[in-house]
């Protein structure tokens, strides 16, 4: 959750450590579900009219994250396939590896 910009903002990551947030799986999967429910989003206090509103790309902007387009919702679930068959990758070459008792 560290590298996926909840607790902490990912410009204020050292450089060495920087590079983590392109393998976070959560990361992935928070911005592709804060794309999907704050993008062409209109929030508004239900005691009041219109004057307190707030979109959801406010919200998007404050987070750093890219919604302009659609491939910015789709290269997350894009990275969340390739991370998931590469893992299932290596999980079958350590299985093939593993000494097999008789």
């Amino acid at each position: 959750m560290v590298f996926s910009g909840m607790l902490v903002e990912l410009d204020g990551v050292i450089k060495v450590l920087s590079w983590i947030k392109w393998v976070s799986i959560f990361r992935f999967a928070s911005n592709a579900l804060n794309v999907n429910e704050f993008k062409n989003l209109e929030l508004c206090p239900t005691n009041n009219n219109t004057a307190n509103c707030t979109n959801g790309e406010y919200i998007l902007k404050d987070r750093n994250i890219d919604y302009a387009t659609n491939w910015d919702l789709w290269k997350n679930f894009v990275a969340l396939g390739l991370m998931t068959i590469i893992l299932f990758i290596l999980t079958y070459i350590q299985l093939v590896k593993i000494k097999k008792f008789k």
